[in-house]
Order: structure tokens, then C-alpha cells, then sequence
């Protein structure tokens, strides 16, 4: 399959061509250990993070959604997980420096922002599930009833038996849980070098 391009290689993978996927690997895994490799010392993590963003890559293939090559978008998980790790070692100067030293080859490309805000609504999202999963369960039940049931303040506090002054504060703690929950991720971090050099591309 070496001359299949990407688009076509790229339809045979999400109807489950494991060849498909094999030959999306054998391109793109070596380029992608490459650019990691620059930003992580640990070789053994390096190795580790490329095996999930092509496990991810087969897992969500119905999801994703690429226009063109595949590389940008797999660069574009590559980066979201080396920030990710960036995050959980404490290592928080090299982010803006990892946004500021994309390879100059890259920057050109027009699928390079879609895949970027690809990845980090990946992220945002599991962000968002972890956090309504933290709430305790009065506060789930506040959470529920107001962000999936539509209903109001006076509502909630009939159905629970509650002031609406704490429904209010509960919705309160929700949304500074939700904000809290993004502060400590990649994307207010790095939103300013984000949006200078992605989304105005």
C-alpha cells in the first residue's frame, strides 16, 4: 500500500483495513518518534506516546475527520500529549516554547490549526467528563438538571428542595470547577501563542 496517498489509505482505515493502518504507521511513526523525541528525554515515554496516538488513531477513525495528509493531525495529538505530560511533570516553561518552534515545514500547511483544535477538543472534552465526575452528588444533580435539563434556578431548587440562593451558589462552585479544571490545561496557557499562530493562520 506505499502508493496509496493518505485520503486513500485514510477511507480503507475507517472501514477497518488493518493494512491501512499499518502502512499510515510504517509513514508516519518514525517522523513522529523524530519530533518527540526533541521535546521528551525519556525514550521509553517517547515510545509509549506514539503507540497511543496510533492507538487512538484506529480507536477514534470514524471521529476524526482529516481534509488532507494525516501527518498534521497526528503531529497535531502528538503535541497535545507532550503538553500533556509537559503539565503533569511540572514543566510549564516549555510550553510556550513548543508552540513558538513548530518545524517551519509544518507551518505552511493548511490541515495544521483544524488538527491542533482537533486534539485540544480531545482533551477539552475529557476534561470536562472528568470534572461533571468529580461534582458531589448533590452538586451532579444541580449540574444535571440546569446544563442537561434546561431547567431553571426555581425549578431546581422545587425538585431538590432547596433555596435558590443555593442552587445559585452551587451553579457558582460548578462553573469556577469548570474554569479551575481549564486553567491547569494547555489551553489558557497557551492561548495567546495558540491563537497567533493557529487560528489566524
Amino acid at each position: 500500500m506505499k502508493s496509496h496517498s493518505d485520503r486513500e489509505l485514510w477511507n480503507l482505515l475507517q472501514g477497518g483495513d488493518r493494512k491501512a493502518f499499518e502502512a499510515l504507521y510504517h509513514r508516519y511513526a518514525r517522523l513522529l518518534y523524530h519530533e518527540v523525541s526533541k521535546r521528551i528525554d525519556s525514550l521509553a515515554k517517547v515510545d509509549d506516546l506514539i503507540q497511543d496516538i496510533f492507538l487512538s488513531l484506529w480507536e477514534k477513525r470514524a471521529v476524526y475527520q482529516p481534509q488532507g495528509d494525516i501527518y498534521p493531525y497526528l503531529y497535531g495529538m502528538a503535541v497535545n500529549r507532550v503538553l500533556h505530560y509537559y503539565r503533569s511533570n511540572r514543566v510549564q516553561p516549555k510550553f510556550v516554547a513548543l508552540w513558538e518552534n513548530l518545524p517551519p515545514d509544518l507551518d505552511a500547511l493548511e490541515e495544521l490549526p483544524s488538527a491542533f483544535k482537533q486534539a485540544h477538543r480531545e482533551e477539552l472534552e475529557t476534561l470536562v467528563d472528568q470534572t461533571i465526575g468529580s461534582l458531589p452528588p448533590r452538586m451532579h444533580q444541580v449540574y444535571q438538571l440546569r446544563y442537561e435539563q434546561n431547567k431553571t434556578i426555581a425549578e431546581i431548587a422545587s425538585l431538590l428542595s432547596i433555596s435558590p440562593h443555593t442552587v445559585h451558589n452551587q451553579l457558582k462552585t460548578i462553573r469556577k470547577r469548570f474554569a479551575d479544571s481549564i486553567r491547569n490545561s494547555s489551553f489558557l496557557l497557551t492561548i495567546n501563542t495558540i491563537l497567533s499562530i493557529l487560528l489566524n493562520h
